[in-house]
């Protein structure tokens, strides 16, 4: 469904003067005053909306999610890109209407006509070159050996041990992971891409033996990581992957002995069945 931005109809999508856009507050580690814009992408103001108003923010990294937030506020403003946000109770509240002004017009309509309406409102208050809508998400990811695989990613396995484990110790299963998902929308509401990529396990791994030094079997389970976006790094290399194919990676720079920023389940895209 496309719609004008010319439309003249009454609208109930209305952003009160006083909850307009506003321009993010810079982090201390914003990017230098020089910035480039990189060859083939010249979108330079972005719209970032808050993580999860399309989707319910899993409970189990909800407390953890501001890293999430502050590494992709690094990582886009790293890349020259200028960003404005909008506070959360609005933005979900705009894009609820929006789904039912979708649904109202088209009891078939998806994610992507919502999406369209929702860039539609935004640019009635804002002047921007794309909008980046982004998402947590819990997924399962296949146990390999020591390691996990998922959405793109190789996570190794955390395994607290009182003794000393056989080489061949056989680990098998799904753990409990998060990853970003992000979908990225023209100034018409045209998709920019959609990608998803993994960040980080949300458990470690622990074996013991009913008693120690004995013969009997390990006992292996998870154990729920108190803080699962600790290492900044792996963080980073998702929020690269997940925006790719908008905004390409810088190319490796030489390392300076300094950091850069470079059950499981599927939380539900909030559109009515």
């Amino acid at each position: 469904m496309t719609r004008s931005r010319d439309h003249r109809a009454p609208r109930t999508l209305r952003l009160a003067a006083t909850l307009a856009l506003a321009a993010l507050v810079a982090c201390a580690s914003a990017a230098p005053k020089e910035r480039t814009v990189l060859a083939g992408n010249v979108a330079r103001n972005v719209l970032i909306l808050p993580l999860n108003v399309a989707a319910v923010m899993p409970a189990e990294i909800e407390a953890a999610s501001p890293v999430v937030w502050e590494e992709l506020e690094i990582y886009l403003r790293g890349q020259g890109k200028e960003l404005k946000t909008v506070a959360f109770p609005v933005a979900r509240q705009l894009w609820l209407s929006c789904i039912r002004e979708a649904r109202a017009a088209n009891v078939r309509a998806g994610y992507y006509d919502a999406a369209r309406l929702l860039v539609e409102e935004l640019g009635r208050h804002a002047d921007f070159d794309a909008v980046i809508l982004p998402s947590l998400y819990l997924r399962e990811a296949p146990i390999e050996g020591s390691s996990a695989r998922w959405d793109g990613v190789e996570r190794p396995l955390e395994i607290d041990a009182k003794e000393r484990l056989p080489a061949d110790l056989p680990l098998e299963g799904v753990a409990p992971a998060a990853s970003l998902h992000v979908v990225v929308l023209d100034p018409e509401g045209s998709k920019l891409q959609e990608a998803i990529a993994g960040l980080d396990l949300l458990v470690s791994v622990r074996v013991r033996r009913k008693r120690a030094w004995s013969a009997d079997p390990l006992s292996v389970r998870f154990v729920e990581r108190t803080h699962p976006f600790a290492k900044r790094e792996y963080v980073q290399e998702g929020i690269a992957k997940a925006l790719a194919d908008f905004l390409p990676p810088p190319p490796p720079v030489e390392d300076r002995g300094s950091s850069l920023p470079s059950t499981p389940r599927e939380s539900a895209i909030l559109l009515p069945p």
